[in-house]
């Protein structure tokens, strides 16, 4: 088994936890350290914007003012994402690894399968959003907007067809960084108030507590992508 680094931030304001990752993803570029998983969470909650969104069109700033919500911008492209009750992952590794192919979607495919053994220890089946050559047919869709949960994405994660987590990545020269929100909990009239077009994710998007049917911890979530992550990818830490 390979050795990786494993960093439990806790929770952090957006800036920090932006910065956190911008700074692994330029230390694993550099050749510094072994691959980095990463969990952590939102303190207050922020939206995310995707490196290139335009924040006018996409947000509504006052709200987020008023909800004392923050705004940050991440360095991975993609829609807004509302950062509330969930655990976020990033993994951050050099592109030289033989773990992960060479390429963005191959990436999230090897990616998915960590994120498939952790939905398995908490007792949720899950499934990729789509396969080599065959898209599911049965993916509950939206019609497109400001949002990341309004669409999977290939290689998503998926419940009973329902989005349940949102990535994105940024790869460099040397080294690629993809982060996610595994939704512990889903709020569609929160984001409507602070993401222009959001709350299309009723019917589309599910959490954890839902399909459970019941309350859980940060901690217990945590560990069961922890050890998702280690089974997939055979990895210690």
């Amino acid at each position: 088994m390979n050795t990786w680094r494993f960093i439990d931030s806790g929770p952090s304001p957006g800036a920090q936890n932006m910065a956190i990752d911008e700074e692994l993803l330029r230390d694993a570029a550099a050749g510094v350290g072994a691959p980095v998983l990463r969990f952590y969470a939102w303190d207050p909650p922020a939206v995310s914007l995707g490196r290139f969104q335009d924040e006018a069109s996409s947000i509504d700033i006052d709200a987020c003012r008023r909800l004392g919500i923050d705004i940050v911008r991440r360095i991975t492209g993609g829609r807004a994402v509302l950062h509330h009750r969930e655990l976020t992952y990033s993994i951050i590794s050099p592109a030289a690894n033989a773990l992960f192919p060479r390429n963005v979607l191959g990436t999230y495919k090897v990616i998915a399968e960590g994120l498939l053994a952790g939905f398995n220890n908490l007792g949720i089946k899950a499934d990729m959003a789509a396969r080599p050559g065959n898209r599911i047919a049965k993916v509950k869709q939206v019609p497109r907007d400001p949002s990341c949960f309004a669409m999977p994405s290939w290689y998503e994660i998926l419940v009973q067809g329902r989005k349940i987590v949102g990535s994105a990545q940024r790869r460099t020269a040397g080294a690629f960084l993809q982060h996610g929100s595994i939704l512990m909990n889903y709020d569609p009239v929160l984001e409507a108030e602070v993401i222009r077009g959001g709350g299309a994710g009723i019917g589309a998007v599910t959490s954890i507590e839902e399909f459970l049917g019941n309350p859980i911890s940060y901690s217990e979530v945590k560990e069961a992508f922890l050890k998702g992550f280690s089974q997939a990818f055979e990895v210690t830490y």
